[in-house]
């Protein structure tokens, strides 16, 4: 079990938000208990912070990355060149940050829990659960 949080995923699920489809936190919540891993790239991370300084979701940015840092099942991963020359090869998702995202998955051979319909009609990466 080896996923990548996409960033709207990534905030509802430790805000708690009802946004969050009842599927995507349940496959979490089993990924944290069977001992998965869930894959959260740094631009996710930046991300969710800019989201936060802005004002747009109010949540204590600094509390989820401490609590990402130290669980067990959450494991950030750098944008490398590795993942840099994937992303070359991903046409069809336009937005620099999804493409990114996207080439993180592919590059682990990761499933993507993601809202994101480019993302989702892509067809680059597998996507769980449906919508």
């Amino acid at each position: 079990m080896l996923y990548v949080l996409d960033t709207h995923v990534l905030i509802w699920y430790f805000t708690g938000s009802k946004r969050l489809k009842r599927q995507f936190k349940e496959l979490i919540d089993n990924v944290r208990s069977q001992g998965g891993r869930l894959l959260i790239p740094t631009i996710v991370l930046a991300e969710a912070m800019h989201i936060a300084e802005k004002g747009r979701v109010h949540f204590d940015f600094t509390e989820m990355y401490r609590l990402i840092k130290e669980e067990p099942e959450f494991e950030i991963v750098s944008f490398s060149p590795d993942i840099l020359e994937e992303s070359t090869q991903i046409s069809n998702i336009p937005e620099i940050h999804d493409r990114i995202i996207v080439a993180t998955a592919k590059f682990y051979q990761a499933g993507i829990l993601t809202k994101d319909r480019v993302i989702r009609n892509s067809g680059e990466v597998e996507v769980n659960p449906e919508p």
